[in-house]
C-alpha cells in the first residue's frame, strides 16, 4: 500500500514550528506494519492543489493536515472536493457542535466558521473534541484521502479515535512489515554497524538500519520474515548485551522509573553540570514520585558544601570536577534522602572554562547505595545541549545497570 502525507502549513516552512506531525502518523501508521512512502509540505492556500493533484496519480491512502480553519487561507477542504470531483454539503450536526463549542466561551462563530460545516458529497467526517474543525474521511475511486486538522492537539486526538480505527476497519487488511529495534548505549554507529551488520546479513535480512544521537545508536530492522527477525533479536542482544538499554522507543528515563518501580528502589540526585536535567527526565516519566523524591542543582562550590555537605578541602584540593567532589557529592545526597542509589554529575559544559588537565567536555559521574561508591571520568561534547544529554543519559544508565544487577 501506497502512503502519501501533505502537511499544510507556512509557519512549517517559514521555520516558526516543528513539523511533528510526520513523526506521529509515521510511528502510528508502522505499528501496524505500513509505513509513509513519501511526505511533503506546502503552504497555506493554493499549495496544496499540486501536491495532492500528484498524488492522487500514485498513492492509495493520502492523509493531509492542516487547512481546515475558517481564515481565506484555510482551503484544504475546498481544493480537495474540487480535485475529488465532489460537491459540498452543509451539515447541521457539525455546525450545531461549532456554535456549542462558541456558546461554552460565551463567543458567537464567525461568518466564515460556516465552512467549516460543509462537507464533500459521500464523506465520513470526524467531529473535532479540541476545536472547531472536523476532519474528513473521503473515499475516491481506489483510494482514500482524509483531511485532519493542523494543530496537535486536535490531530492526535481525532487520528487516535477516529481516523486510525475507521482504516483500520475498511482499509488496513493485514500487516505487511514488522520492526524490531535496539537502543545501544555507548558505541558508535559505525562500529555497531560494523559488528553486527555481517551477521543480519548471514541470515537473510536485507533492510537493516541505523540512527545516530548522542553517545547511542538506534539499530532497527525491518523484515516480514518473523523467523528472521527472532534470529535477529538473539545476534544482536548477544553482541551489544548490556549496551541495549531498550528494545523499541522506550527512554532511558522510562526504563529506569520502571525498573525502581518493579525492585522497590529509591533514586536521589546531586547536579551540577546538567543543572537539574537528570531530576527533569526522571519527572517526565508517569508515577515516578514512587522512586523519586530527593534532588538537588548544586551548581556554586557554596551549594555543593551546605546542600551535600562537601568538605571544602576537597574542593580546595581538588576542584569541582574531579572524581573526589562526586563521590562525596553523591554520598552527601545518599546520606540527606535515605534513597537506595544517588547519582552525582560535575563537569565542564564548555564552550569555556577548560584547561589543559580538564578540558571542555570533562564530565565526572558517581553513583552511591549503601553497599560502595563508585564513579567514572567521560569526556563529551563541547556542545552544551548535547553534554547535558549525554551527562544524564550515562549517570541514568548507570542506575540501569545497578538495577539490573540486582536479584
Amino acid at each position: 500500500m501506497k502512503i502519501e502525507v501533505i502537511n499544510t502549513g507556512t509557519e512549517i516552512l517559514l521555520g516558526h514550528v516543528t513539523n511533528t506531525h510526520l513523526a506521529y502518523l509515521a510511528k502510528e501508521l508502522f505499528s501496524i506494519g505500513y509505513r509513509i512512502e513519501r511526505q511533503i509540505t506546502v503552504p497555506d492556500g493554493e499549495g496544496i492543489r499540486e501536491a495532492l493533484s500528484e498524488s492522487l496519480k500514485r498513492a492509495d491512502l493520502i492523509i493531509i493536515t492542516g487547512g481546515l480553519g475558517p481564515t481565506s487561507d484555510d482551503i484544504t477542504r475546498e481544493i480537495s472536493a474540487e480535485l475529488l470531483d465532489k460537491s459540498l454539503e452543509f451539515v447541521p450536526e457539525i455546525w450545531t457542535h461549532i456554535v456549542e463549542r462558541f456558546q461554552r466561551r460565551q463567543k458567537t462563530p464567525a461568518g466564515n466558521n460556516l465552512r467549516q460545516a460543509m462537507v464533500p458529497e459521500g464523506a465520513t467526517f470526524l467531529q473535532n473534541e479540541n476545536g472547531t474543525a472536523p476532519g474528513l474521511i473521503i473515499p475516491y475511486r481506489h483510494l482514500v484521502v482524509v483531511l485532519l486538522p493542523g494543530p496537535p492537539r486536535e490531530l492526535t486526538s481525532m487520528w487516535k479515535n477516529q481516523a486510525f480505527p475507521w482504516l483500520k476497519e475498511n482499509l488496513f487488511k493485514s500487516t505487511e512489515i514488522v520492526q524490531k529495534q535496539w537502543r545501544i548505549l555507548g558505541i558508535g554507529e559505525s562500529d555497531v554497524e560494523k559488528e553486527i551488520e555481517p551477521k543480519l546479513r548471514a541470515i537473510g535480512l536485507t533492510e537493516i538500519g541505523y540512527c545516530a544521537r548522542a553517545g547511542e545508536v538506534d539499530l532497527r530492522v525491518i523484515s516480514s520474515n518473523l523467523s528472521h527477525l527472532d534470529q535477529a533479536h538473539e545476534i544482536v542482544s548477544k553482541t551489544f548485551n548490556e549496551a541495549i538499554y531498550s528494545l523499541g522507543n522506550e527512554t532511558m528515563e522510562e526504563i529506569v522509573v520502571a525498573l525502581a518501580q518493579a525492585k522497590k528502589k529509591k533514586i536521589a540526585t546531586a547536579e551540577s553540570c546538567t543543572g537539574g536535567f537528570i531530576a527533569h527526565r526522571l519527572t517526565l516519566v508517569p508515577g515516578c514520585s514512587s522512586v523519586f523524591e530527593f534532588g538537588w542543582v548544586t551548581y556554586a562550590n557554596e551549594a555543593k558544601i551546605k546542600e551535600l555537605h562537601l568538605p571544602s578541602s576537597t574542593l580546595d584540593q581538588f576542584g569541582a570536577v574531579s572524581r573526589e567532589t562526586v563521590l562525596a557529592m553523591a554520598s552527601g545526597a545518599l546520606q540527606e534522602s535515605n534513597a537506595d542509589i544517588s547519582i552525582a554529575v560535575s563537569g565542564i559544559a564548555g564552550p569555556t572554562g577548560g584547561t589543559a588537565k580538564k578540558p571542555v567536555g570533562s564530565c565526572w559521574i558517581a553513583w552511591a547505595t549503601k553497599e560502595r561508591v563508585w564513579a567514572e571520568h567521560y569526556l563529551l561534547s563541547q556542545n552544551r545541549e548535547n553534554f547535558k544529554m549525554m551527562a544524564s543519559q550515562l549517570a541514568l544508565d548507570g542506575v540501569r545497570r545497578w538495577l539490573n544487577s540486582l536479584d
